[in-house]
């Protein structure tokens, strides 16, 4: 690298080394911030800065069931940008983690939200939900950081806001 870019770079590459992390969220912010069990989510393809991000977490009993969530935690959303939203979890083990944005925030899930799953499964309209398996992700004695890329519809397919 000549020393004409190297100098037009350092300052970008500063910036980046010192730019803090994003913000974490949710009720459960402090579980992750002193090293619980737990999970960090990264949520991220977000359509719209509207509405609310729920997040929740589920064992293998119960998994996707009305009543089988063992926690969920609800955050606003104010921006398109990744959020980071913590949960915690009753003890290391496997764990798979829904995301549904609501949109409109009216706590219901309508044809225009989005959602997304931990291990971020391949989705559409007659498969809305996949197996624990393809979902799970082991969680120890400290936060395991998982990211979710949220997935809308469009027409007959499931998919990225991008994609």
């Amino acid at each position: 690298m000549s020393i004409t870019r190297l100098l037009f770079a350092a300052p970008l590459l500063a910036a980046m080394a010192t730019a803090a992390p994003a913000r974490v969220v949710g009720s459960d912010a402090q579980a992750c911030l002193t090293g619980k069990p737990s999970m960090l989510v990264r949520v991220s393809g977000l359509k719209k800065p509207s509405g609310t991000v729920k997040v929740a977490v589920y064992a293998a009993e119960g998994y996707l069931a009305k009543r089988g969530k063992l926690r969920k935690v609800v955050v606003p959303v104010h921006s398109t940008a990744p959020m980071d939203v913590c949960i915690a979890v009753p003890k290391a083990g496997q764990y798979a983690v829904a995301v549904h944005h609501d949109l409109n925030g009216n706590g219901d899930k309508d044809a225009n939200d989005g959602g997304g799953y931990s291990g971020n499964p391949r989705l559409s309209i007659t498969n809305l939900k996949p197996p624990f398996g393809k979902t799970a992700v082991h969680v120890g004695a400290a936060p395991r950081h998982v990211t979710v890329v949220l997935l809308y519809r469009n027409g007959l397919s499931i998919r990225p806001v991008n994609g």
